[in-house]
């Protein structure tokens, strides 16, 4: 049996926090195994020390179709897992899976969920606080119960020396008239406190680089967009041109921050 998905009229498909998940057939690109791997990978690596917490709500914050939530799932058996995503194609990739069976779906937006305050004892979100407003941490807060957990992982700026991000840089750098500057952007290690809302005090604060390989620079481009990365940390839609590729196989390099913060007691 597969999860129903409560819809919330709050939340519309016209919501500009959908970005490019607002179709099916994106939400199918999106849902490949390599994403599975990323995001997956990245999780363990977010919860590796996080054993606080053994029961109560939990809450999967733009759970997408699921990549997270599974991982949850299996490091936190004893939790009851909740997923709310504001894009109902994402939503329903994740509700016909069978992994995703025990999980409670929600079409809602980060900056306004729809659940009532103190409902969950921990909030995840991986690799997907750059698509939110600054609202969202309001409703973090607010959603959070007495001495409850965020665990938050993000994208963060940083030159890389991988034949990926080089090239990538160079692109961009070749139409940086039509670049557009995004308060997802430029975020650096020091600044991760500032995506906390007030009231809650970090325990956790880490980064690590995640290696990816890809055959040839049009796989890895077309990765990108799959994971809405160009329009939501680089700026732009597409480079237009794959001038100047690299020639075989191509590594690119994600520096990610991971925080760990608590509901101040």
């Amino acid at each position: 049996m597969r999860p129903s998905i409560v819809r919330n009229p709050v939340a519309s498909e016209r919501d500009v926090s959908v970005g490019p998940w607002s179709d099916s057939d994106r939400a199918r690109r999106y849902d490949s195994a390599e994403n599975r791997d990323f995001y997956g990978n990245l999780l363990q690596r977010l919860v590796a020390d996080a054993r606080w917490f053994s029961a109560g709500l939990g809450l999967d914050l733009g759970c997408g179709s699921g990549f997270a939530t599974e991982r949850l799932l299996q490091a936190f058996p004893g939790v009851a897992w909740h997923g709310v995503d504001v894009s109902l194609p994402m939503l329903t990739r994740a509700a016909h899976k069978p992994s995703m069976a025990a999980v409670s779906l929600c079409h809602g937006a980060a900056e306004a969920l729809p659940y009532a305050a103190g409902s969950f004892a921990v909030a995840v979100s991986n690799f997907s606080w750059h698509w939110f407003q600054p609202a969202a941490g309001h409703e973090v807060l607010r959603v959070l119960g007495p001495d409850g957990w965020l665990l938050l992982s993000a994208p963060l700026r940083h030159l890389s020396n991988a034949e990926g991000n080089r090239w990538l840089a160079r692109r961009l750098h070749a139409r940086r008239r039509s670049f557009r500057r995004l308060g997802s952007q430029g975020l650096r290690m020091e600044e991760m406190a500032s995506l906390l809302p007030g009231g809650m005090r970090i325990h956790h604060l880490d980064s690590v680089v995640i290696e990816e390989r890809f055959p040839d620079a049009e796989a890895l481009l077309a990765t990108l967009q799959s994971r809405g990365s160009l329009h939501a940390i680089f700026g732009a839609d597409d480079v237009e041109s794959l001038s100047d590729r690299p020639k075989g196989g191509v590594a690119f390099e994600w520096h990610v921050g991971l925080l760990h913060a608590q509901v101040r007691s």
